[in-house]
């Protein structure tokens, strides 16, 4: 009897793991559909970012079409051309001969962000050495982006003082490089009237419009008891593609993406740069086809609703609040964090582009930078892996619809070239996110099939490149220009 006991025993205790391995294999199965579908939801959202290259060959046509109008109505600051293409004034970068003039010292200001504004100070020391002091100054209180353009100008000249009084140079009239991120429009030469025509970036400081930038800045410079000589007004793509000229001499396009986007040229016989303001595409409804709900929303509650549609589905400050929005849309369908949402999350831009880069560019197992941006932005709890990876894909969509429209619009500068050109690219979205520079330049080549060589680099601006380059452009500049 005792065999037989024995084997009813074996056959129960094998009973009991089958038993045990179909419980397993069923939450085994159950955990994988839930992974499926959650995945399935997040592509859904996903996909409606997506751009095809034909689409793309149509963007980059329309862009043409656009800047051929913009450049036929150059001349005129209230043109109905949707992209301006204005002439800057500004000679094609290159690095100056033994004979050219140049100033020995010059201040530089830089206000082409939402929270900060930068000031310098550059000396020429000799042939070749630069000296160079600079900071980043707050621009607080927000309400100076809204408020009245003197509030503004006051800030700015108050710590461009602070700045020049500690280097002992605030009352000694020296010229001033204005770096100023918003579109204005060049009447004469270099140096006189820069009309000012529309605020981007969260800006909307309503009775600046059609003020000469160049006489609000002399005039806030008085009220804070800085003398500057000539004033050159500078775009910020025109400025990077001086520090790239430095020491490449084919720099004839540059491309900025970070809070806003833009890109300036010089053309294949052109003397002087063109900045085309592109951010300002597809007010006309040439991007319409392209515009996914999330996109009506942040226009719809934009500083500058219809206006800057390039941009919006383009620059960094938009991007992250389109992340936003798409991440609420998959939590809604239960593919995220539980169905649960935080206060942060429904915080209208509370994500920064900066979250973006880090969350993309985490390559750890663990997930490290993404859960950084989950729990110290969004105040998600206790993130899981598929949290993270959703998210992160998320993110992915967003940032490649931006590189690809990018690709497009400089396809259609390149063919403006004509030559073997090298092409800077400036920003945080090209500096801290390998990746969209590399999508960038992959998908230019391939939408201009090669019709015009080109080569993609970043510099460091820091490192004053472009100083000599800056310093014979100023001293073109008549002291009494103004």
């Amino acid at each position: 009897m005792l065999p037989r006991i024995s084997a009813t025993r074996n056959f129960c205790h094998v009973l009991g793991h089958l038993s045990n391995f179909r419980r397993l294999t069923s939450n085994f199965t159950s955990n994988y559909l839930d992974m499926f579908r959650m995945r399935l939801n997040a592509e859904q959202v996903g996909r409606k970012f997506e751009v095809s290259d034909d689409e793309l060959t149509v963007v980059a046509r329309r862009m043409s079409d656009a800047m051929d109008a913009g450049l036929w109505r150059n001349g005129q600051p209230d043109t109905l051309a949707t992209i301006r293409c204005w002439d800057t004034r500004v000679p094609r970068p290159s690095p100056p001969a033994a004979t050219d003039a140049v100033v020995n010292k010059f201040l530089s200001l830089d206000l082409c962000h939402g929270d900060r504004f930068r000031t310098r100070l550059t000396s020429l020391l000799g042939a070749h050495d630069v000296w160079i002091r600079s900071r980043e100054h707050p621009l607080t209180p927000s309400t100076l982006m809204t408020g009245k353009v003197a509030n503004l100008f006051d800030h700015l000249a108050s710590g461009l003082a602070e700045f020049a009084e500690e280097f002992h140079v605030r009352q000694a009239g020296v010229p001033l490089a204005l770096t100023f991120g918003f579109p204005v429009w060049h009447s004469g030469a270099l140096g006189g009237t820069a009309s000012f025509c529309r605020w981007t970036k969260g800006f909307d400081c309503a009775d600046a419009m059609s003020r000469d930038v160049t006489a609000e800045w002399r005039a806030a410079a008085a009220r804070a008891d800085v003398v500057v000589g000539p004033v050159a007004v500078l775009n910020d793509a025109c400025v990077a593609m001086m520090h790239s000229a430095a020491d490449r001499p084919d720099t004839r396009a540059a491309l900025v993406v970070d809070d806003g986007c833009n890109c300036c040229y010089v053309s294949e016989f052109g003397r002087t740069v063109i900045n085309t303001e592109w951010g300002a595409f597809g007010e006309d409804g040439a991007l319409d086809h392209l515009l996914t709900e999330y996109d009506h929303r942040l226009d719809s509650r934009s500083q500058n609703p219809g206006k800057q549609i390039y941009e919006k589905m383009t620059s960094g400050m938009y991007m992250a609040e389109l992340v936003r929005e798409a991440v609420l849309e998959i939590v809604s369908n239960q593919a995220m964090f539980e169905g649960r949402t935080t206060t942060a999350m429904n915080t209208e831009y509370a994500l920064k582009a900066k979250h973006l880069w880090l969350v993309e560019s985490d390559r750890s197992p663990s997930y490290d930078g993404v859960r950084t941006v989950l729990t110290g932005v969004l105040n998600v709890t206790d993130p899981s892996d598929m949290d993270c990876e959703l998210f992160r894909y998320a993110c992915r969509c967003v940032t490649r619809r931006s590189a690809n429209l990018i690709a497009a619009g400089l396809s259609a500068v390149l063919r403006r070239t004509g030559l073997p050109v090298t092409v800077v690219m400036d920003g945080s979205a090209f500096k801290t996110h390998s990746e969209y520079a590399l999508t960038v330049g992959d998908k230019a080549r391939q939408l201009t099939r090669q019709q015009t060589k080109f080569t993609l680099r970043t510099v460091d601006q820091t490192q004053g490149q472009d100083a000599w380059i800056m310093a014979r452009m100023l001293a073109t500049i008549p002291v009494n220009a103004a």
